[in-house]
């Protein structure tokens, strides 16, 4: 039984490291396409929007990155990792990559406010789709604060090594 789970979760960080690839390399798609505009001198307001989209795709990236190694890490082998990216629990994990999602979640807000601008050319404007998206984004970060707290005083002692599975 346990060589299947060793199985089941090196699908999965097999499936994390491709996700990896692949944000990373729309990241840098994106990075060339603004660089070419930069550089015919077409840069605007639409590039500035794209830099700030590619920034979500590579904090993304590094996220799915992290997770993986942590799944590694805390079920395979142990993997050298700086102290702030050491997991002891799969809740601290968790937390770790909620964290990640709320600072995802303001970069899209933060876009979504930006394009403000252009949607204000436009005839059909709703600003009442940014405020509700902006509620949204506000009830969800106030959820995964709370799935953060929730776990501090369950978390295993650092000082105890994480249980691996053996097969």
């Amino acid at each position: 039984m346990p060589r299947f789970f060793r199985i089941g979760i090196f699908t999965g960080v097999v499936g994390l490291i491709l996700a990896t690839v692949l944000v990373f390399s729309l990241a840098a798609l994106r990075m060339v396409n603004v660089a070419q505009d930069l550089l015919k001198g077409q840069a605007g307001f639409a590039e500035e929007l794209e830099m700030i989209g590619t920034v979500d795709l590579l904090l993304l990236g590094i996220g799915i990155l992290i997770i993986a190694a942590g799944m590694i890490s805390l079920t395979m082998r142990n993997i050298p990792m700086p102290r702030g990216l050491r997991f002891h629990d799969l809740h601290q994990l968790k937390s770790t990559f909620s964290s990640f999602l709320i600072l995802i979640m303001a970069i899209l807000y933060l876009e979504s406010m930006a394009s403000l601008k252009q949607l204000e050319m436009s005839a059909n404007t709703q600003p009442e789709a940014l405020l509700y998206g902006g509620l949204g984004f506000l009830a969800v970060t106030i959820g995964l604060v709370i799935f953060q707290r929730s776990g501090t005083h369950h978390r295993a002692d650092p000082k105890v090594p994480a249980p691996h599975i053996q097969g």
